[in-house]
């Protein structure tokens, strides 16, 4: 009898555990989507661009992600389509090894696709592909073994030709950044020869930098020269600038390089140093933000400020930006040009658009990252549609491996200052 009522037990818990409910056994993929999609409407400032059709690619994923029967699968799914909106600043996590790299600041190559060929356009200065000696005008042939229409695929999940030129341009981005934490693996083809290329992971190089100064200046004949070292969120920053116009206060003229700031930053860091360029309060960006239920557009547009901060700078100042200034970085070129620059020399900055923040999603354990506010010049314009006065392509790198950007700086300082005397 014992032994009758044991097997029994034993036969009962078996049985319990083949139907053990599992977090996945209860998650709701159409809840999901649910959430994501009301969060999306309501809170990102950047659901209505007018050159976007936002509900024509809600249509298109809604049945996939609600079709997902995981939540890593939904992640996924939610991860392609929010690509779509081509705004860097707008992600879903957690990530896991197998997501791409947050660009751009997992980016270290800047490619275009124009007759039918992916050609490079500029290389990040001191990334893994500069130390490669990869240089523009080199045509992208594979991405980690992938022929590159197939590796923009698998960035956005749909097929090439359903993509607009935009968005293949976007994707191939992201995809030379490769994935989170891995080498990458790319063949290039340059005057016939095909070579292929070992890189290390792209945040390799942004983890170095963070580990040295937040920034670098030295007088270039007479010029001073500061150069960020994505930095612009760490508060160190602030003092290191101080010291940095300090030591350069008998030069001539000032060069400000934003163009290693993929990461972003915060007005905390920022507002401090546009602070040593005005003597008074003074408005350096506009923003609205949008709310649940209510639209930035129907929001105030309201006035950041840069305090004055001493020692004051009083000599002329350029700016240089470019594909890898990002985020705040961009707030603080439109706040430089707006409060006094004499230019600003470089490529068309990242796009990272608005402020953000994160909110939880209820229902798949993820969170999203939005932009929230909808920022501008002081003239009224949208901040991702600055474009630098004197446009310079490539910004970082020429084909020679040298700096177009600084040498147009220099030279343009040294000719307003020639004309001043």
């Amino acid at each position: 009898m014992k032994i009758k009522i044991l097997a029994t037990l034993l036969f009962s818990i078996s049985l319990a555990g083949c139907f053990k409910t599992t977090e996945d056994d209860r998650f709701n993929a159409k809840d999901a989507w649910q959430v994501l999609e009301s969060v999306l409407k309501q809170q990102y400032a950047y659901i209505d661009r007018p050159d976007f059709n936002a509900q024509k690619v809600f249509n298109e994923f809604q049945i996939r992600a609600s079709e997902a029967s995981t939540r890593q699968e939904f992640a996924d799914i939610s991860q392609m389509f929010l690509r779509h909106f081509l705004d860097p600043h707008l992600n879903l996590g957690p990530y896991d090894e197998n997501d791409f790299s947050v660009f751009p600041t997992g980016s270290d190559i800047r490619a275009i696709y124009k007759h039918n060929e992916f050609i490079i356009e500029d290389v990040k200065a001191d990334g893994a592909a500069d130390l490669a000696n990869i240089r523009p005008g080199a045509e992208v042939v594979t991405i980690d073994n992938l022929p590159v229409k197939e590796a923009v695929e698998k960035v956005f999940g749909r097929q090439f030709e359903q993509l607009s030129l935009q968005q293949i341009n976007y994707g191939v981005n992201i995809s030379l950044g490769g994935y989170r934490n891995r080498e990458r693996t790319i063949s290039l083809k340059h005057q016939g020869e095909l070579k292929t290329y070992h890189l290390a992971a792209s945040y390799d190089s942004i983890n170095a930098i963070a580990k040295g100064p937040t920034l670098t200046y030295q007088e270039l004949d007479g010029l001073g020269y500061i150069r960020f070292n994505n930095s612009l969120g760490n508060s160190d920053t602030v003092n290191a600038f101080k010291e940095a116009i300090t030591a350069l206060s008998e030069t001539s003229a000032l060069i400000i390089d934003l163009r290693n700031t993929p990461s972003g930053g915060n007005t905390a860091v920022a507002e401090p140093i546009l602070g040593h360029f005005v003597d008074k309060k003074t408005v350096y960006q506009l923003y609205q933000r949008q709310e649940q239920g209510r639209s930035y557009k129907d929001a105030d547009m309201e006035k950041a400020y840069a305090e004055p901060n001493a020692p004051h700078y009083t000599k002329p100042f350029v700016v240089l930006a470019g594909r890898w200034t990002g985020s705040m970085g961009e707030g603080m070129t439109i706040g430089l040009d707006a409060i006094g620059a004499v230019t600003v020399i470089g490529a068309p900055m990242a796009d990272l658009l608005g402020g953000i923040k994160t909110v939880k999603l209820a229902k798949s354990d993820t969170w999203l990252e939005l932009g929230f506010e909808r920022l501008y010049h002081v003239n009224n314009t949208y901040r991702e549609d600055f474009e630098p006065d004197v446009m310079i392509s490539p910004a970082d790198r020429d084909s020679n491996g040298n700096d177009p950007a600084l040498s147009m700086a220099q030279k343009i300082l040294n000719e307003s200052l020639m004309g001043s005397m």
